[in-house]
Formats: C-alpha cells, sequence, structure tokens
C-alpha cells in the first residue's frame, strides 16, 4: 500500500507542477523538500498541493482522507517536512481509517 501511496504523491506533484506558474518546477522525488526552511513551497503552494493529494487518493485508491489535521501538527515531526514523511503519514492515516 505505501509502494501506491507514494506513486499517487509523485503524481500529485507531477500534476502540481504542470497547474503552477512558476519557472522553476519542484523536484519529483521521495526527498523533496515540502514544508521546511529548506522548502520551495509557500503556504498557498502547499494547501495547493494537498487539495491535490487529497483528491488523487480519493480518485485512485478510493479513500477519503484529510491530510492536514489536529493528529498532523501534534506529532513530534513534521509529517510534511518532504515526500517520505508525508507518504508515511498518509500510510498512517489509511491504516487507522480501518
Amino acid at each position: 500500500m505505501k509502494e501506491k501511496i507514494k506513486n499517487v504523491v509523485m503524481d500529485s506533484l507531477q500534476e502540481f507542477n504542470e497547474e503552477a506558474d512558476e519557472d522553476k518546477p519542484l523536484e519529483i522525488s521521495k526527498n523533496t523538500i515540502l514544508l521546511d526552511k529548506k522548502g520551495e513551497l509557500d503556504s498557498l503552494d502547499f494547501v495547493t498541493l494537498v487539495i491535490i493529494i487529497e483528491s488523487n487518493i480519493f480518485n485512485k485508491l478510493g479513500k477519503n482522507i484529510t491530510i492536514v489535521s489536529e493528529k498532523a501538527f501534534s506529532k513530534k515531526y513534521s509529517p510534511f517536512k518532504d515526500v517520505e514523511s508525508l507518504t508515511e503519514f498518509i500510510a498512517e492515516l489509511l491504516e487507522n481509517e480501518k
């Protein structure tokens, strides 16, 4: 399941790059920094990416989740730092949904 989630996140990054009017697209890898001091996303870009990911999770996996929640902000380490941590967090959300 984690591999499917990672693919959805990577596809979502590609979709974000296609929709964004950015001169420099986001790198598409598991190490891409999302929301961190070194990240390339501003808050609006981050919200846009989250919406794309949530929509793609629903469309491709048939699961309706909310990524940005109290649970996400109560974690010791941010699940939004990079693609790998976000993938882990989404897998946790989907596992707890069962």
